[in-house]
C-alpha cells in the first residue's frame, strides 16, 4: 500500500528526437516515481509513441519551442504541468544510480530543505570522466516544485526561491551520458555559441589579442592540467581542446562583430580603385 505521508516525487525532462534514450530513462524511473512530465520540442521520430505507450504515470505535452524561447521555457512549462510535491530535473540521457535515488527518497521527506545539488558522472566519448572539469556541476535540480524555476539561454540557471540554509547536497553522482559520438558534441557546441559569445560580449570591452590568443590556451592549461584532465587520457586531452577552441571562435566572433567591414563598404572602396584609376582602358 503507497505510503500516504510521503511527498510525492516527479520528474521532468524535455525531449527531441529521443527514441534511443527514452526507453531507458523510462524504466530507470518508472518503478519509484510518482509522475513523469516530458515536454517535448516537436519530435519527428517515435518519440511520442514510446512515452504515451509507458503508462498512467507518463505525461508527454507536445510543445515546440517559439522565436525567443529557450530549454528553460520548456523545463518551466514542465513545472507547471507537473502536481508532485518535489520535482526531480533531467535530461533523457541521464540515469538515476540506486545510491542516488535512496537518498532523493530520504531527502524529500526533509521539512527542513526546500532543494538539494547533487553532482554528475559524465561520460565523455564513451567514458565516464574524472577530471577536466567534468565533475564541476553542482547544481539545484531536486526541488520542491512550487519554490523552482529555470532561466538563460542554453545552460539554465537555477532559481530556487529559498535560502542557503535550506539547500542540501547530496553525495550520490547521476550517471550523465551525453552524446554517442563527437561529432554531435561538435554540433551541438556550435548551437550553444552564441551564449559564449554573449558572455565575451558581456565583458563591454574591445577584444584584444591577448583575449584571442591568451584566453585559449588558459582555458586548455586549466582544464588539462589544473583540473586534471590529462587523468583522462586522449578523451581528456580531446575535452580539454575542444573547450580552448571555443574560447577562441567565442573571441574571434565578437572581434569581427566589433570591428566588422561591410562588404557594401569594401565593394565601394574597389569601386573606387577603378575610378581612379581610370577603368580597364
Amino acid at each position: 500500500m503507497p505510503d500516504q505521508t510521503r511527498p510525492k516525487l516527479g520528474v521532468v525532462t524535455i525531449s527531441y528526437n529521443e527514441e534511443r534514450d527514452l526507453p531507458g530513462f523510462l524504466a530507470n524511473l518508472i518503478d519509484w516515481v510518482d509522475e513523469i512530465i516530458i515536454v517535448d520540442d516537436g519530435s519527428s521520430d517515435t518519440t511520442e509513441d514510446l512515452a504515451k505507450a509507458a503508462g498512467p504515470k507518463v505525461r508527454f505535452l507536445r510543445s515546440p519551442r517559439v522565436e525567443g524561447e529557450y530549454f528553460s521555457h520548456q523545463r518551466n512549462k514542465g513545472i507547471d504541468a507537473a502536481t508532485s510535491d518535489w520535482l526531480l530535473h533531467m535530461d533523457v540521457d541521464e540515469r538515476v544510480t540506486p545510491e542516488l535515488a535512496r537518498q532523493v527518497q530520504e531527502a524529500i521527506c526533509d521539512d527542513g530543505k526546500d532543494g538539494y545539488r547533487y553532482r554528475r558522472l559524465n561520460y565523455f566519448m564513451h567514458r565516464p570522466m574524472k577530471g577536466g572539469g567534468w565533475r564541476d556541476w553542482n547544481l539545484v535540480h531536486l526541488a520542491r516544485r512550487d519554490k523552482f524555476r529555470f532561466g538563460g539561454m542554453f545552460h539554465e540557471d537555477c532559481l530556487l526561491d529559498a535560502p542557503e540554509s535550506r539547500v542540501g547536497q547530496l553525495s550520490a553522482l547521476m550517471v550523465h551520458f551525453n552524446e554517442d559520438n563527437l561529432e554531435k558534441r561538435f554540433r551541438k557546441s556550435g548551437q550553444y555559441m552564441e551564449e559564449v559569445v554573449k558572455g565575451v560580449e558581456g565583458r563591454g570591452r574591445p577584444v584584444r589579442f591577448i583575449d584571442i590568443a591568451g584566453r585559449p590556451i588558459y582555458e586548455f592549461f586549466r582544464k588539462y592540467v589544473a583540473k586534471k584532465g590529462f587523468q583522462d587520457g586522449i578523451p581528456g586531452f580531446i575535452s580539454a581542446v575542444h573547450s580552448a577552441t571555443a574560447i577562441f571562435r567565442a573571441n574571434a566572433i565578437v572581434w569581427d562583430r566589433q570591428n566588422a567591414i561591410t562588404r557594401s563598404q569594401i565593394d565601394a572602396d574597389f569601386q573606387d580603385q577603378w575610378t581612379r584609376g581610370g577603368g580597364a582602358g
